[in-house]
């Protein structure tokens, strides 16, 4: 078990302030070019939409990603229908259902099964207000269980990793993606797509499991391109679910001007 710790913590480290921030901070960000995201893991059981409803009326999001709705989720928050006008709906019974939401115009947009036909994953390009088109993967993959193999979970992180490696287009990868992000599997995604941790550096920001205080970790995540200044990353509080909601906003920086900017401050 100390063997177990000791090995676990090395990994760890890295998402606490003892360890440099992967992902840079926004300095004045540009509002056009700013959008936040809120990703909930309902639990299909948990009823408590005026709960969900009163937050997002306070916190305000740009995108709202919903994993784990049935036909009940979609009747309970259909009042968002008007002031999120872009949307995707997929209800399912068997806790694979996604709903994503959006005042920002979507183009494009796809509902695949990457690995399983009961299994959905959203994708869409998301219009900022600059006419910026980003690329949004949503996903819910398959948890792992007590003695079988993992490699459904794994396959669809990785089928998703090949989309983002041949795509140069600024995007973001979102969901509850049953793993956490020091395992073998998220430190390959990353190695291979080079995409950003916005907790590295920062904190756990542990989203599952609400009901077991002692025993929390990160299940929710977002990963995103080095097209992106991190302006907000927070985790919300408990409405109902086993998993709290997560937000984070960031802000398009155009990668040429980045660089640019670094030349002349050097």
């Amino acid at each position: 078990m100390l063997t177990a710790i000791a090995y676990q913590g090395r990994l760890m480290v890295k998402y606490t302030p003892l360890y440099p921030v992967q992902a840079p901070g926004a300095f004045e960000p540009i509002e056009e070019n700013t959008f936040s995201i809120l990703m909930y893991n309902v639990r299909m059981t948990n009823d408590k939409y005026t709960a969900f409803l009163d937050l997002i009326e306070d916190r305000g999001p740009d995108i709202i990603l919903l994993t784990e709705t049935d036909q009940a989720w979609v009747e309970g928050v259909e009042k968002l229908d008007a002031e999120y006008p872009h949307y995707l709906k997929y209800p399912l019974d068997n806790t694979y259902g996604m709903i994503l939401y959006s005042r920002l115009e979507l183009e494009d947009t796809e509902i695949n099964f990457l690995v399983k036909d009961s299994i959905p994953s959203i994708f869409a390009k998301v219009k900022l207000s600059s006419d910026v088109l980003v690329n949004l993967h949503c996903l819910h993959p398959e948890p792992p269980k007590p003695g079988t193999p993992t490699y459904e979970r794994d396959s669809e992180i990785l089928i998703i990793s090949d989309r983002v490696v041949n795509d140069e287009r600024p995007t973001v990868i979102a969901g509850d993606l049953n793993d956490v992000a020091w395992s073998r599997t998220s430190e390959l995604f990353q190695k291979r797509t080079y995409m950003l941790d916005p907790r590295e550096g920062r904190g756990l920001f542990n989203t599952y499991n609400v009901f077991v205080p002692l025993f929390r970790y990160p299940l929710d995540h977002f990963f995103y391109s080095k097209h992106f200044n991190l302006v907000d990353f927070e985790r919300l509080p408990d409405i109902g679910s086993d998993h709290f909601p997560i937000m984070m906003t960031v802000e398009y920086v155009d990668l040429k001007e980045r660089e640019e900017n670094s030349k002349n401050l050097k």
